[in-house]
């Protein structure tokens, strides 16, 4: 696997398994950069949405400034921010968010003097990787690229392609999501509390 910064694609030839990039160099020169593939993962570029990049709760990048552990502005005390719109480290995903949620739920809840303790998020993603039809890498970490496995190695290893994963991303993870976290009813994301 080879790892290309700096490169935009601007267009994919299906067929002739050709890819097209623009690759911006260190002193801002571009070139049009074609690739054969096999294996074709690009990742778009990431960015608040435009309210949030001009409006004064976000950082120099344009992401709403919190503090990477409570999820609270850095600024603004009565301001919590958590998923794409956060400054965070972490991996934009919907496991991160559900992981996110009760921390600021928690936090939010203590500012109003209704909870005690502090809640902290620790950076935690999943990624599943599809590899082939029936198999994926169900891939877990925390902040600094840890890995950091909901289950134990031997039920699912996060560092190998496997069928239980793919089960647990094509039939248990869909309806956790519509009937649990988007309700607010999830019993795999109790935030850590400190005193």
């Amino acid at each position: 696997m080879h790892l290309n910064f700096g490169h935009q694609l601007v267009a994919v030839d299906g067929p002739a398994r050709r890819a097209t990039f623009i690759h911006t160099h260190t002193d801002g020169r571009k070139e049009a950069v074609l690739k054969d593939f096999d294996l074709l993962h690009v990742v778009p570029p990431q960015t608040a949405p435009d309210f949030v990049r001009v409006s004064p709760l976000a950082d120099a990048a344009g992401w709403v400034d919190v503090d990477p552990a409570t999820l609270r502005h850095k600024r603004h005390a009565n301001v919590f921010a958590l998923g794409d719109c956060a400054n965070t480290t972490n991996a934009k995903t919907a496991a991160a968010t559900r992981k996110q949620a009760p921390v600021v739920a928690h936090n939010l809840l203590a500012a109003l003097g209704h909870a005690k303790g502090e809640a902290r998020y620790d950076g935690y993603g999943s990624c599943p990787l599809t590899v082939e039809r029936g198999k994926i890498v169900l891939a877990e970490f925390v902040y600094g690229g840890k890995v950091a496995p909901t289950f134990p190695n031997w039920l699912i290893d996060g560092t190998r392609p496997s069928t239980l994963a793919w089960y647990l991303k094509d039939r248990v993870l869909p309806p956790m999501y519509w009937s649990g976290m988007l309700k607010g009813r999830e019993w795999l994301a109790e935030p850590a509390l400190t005193e």
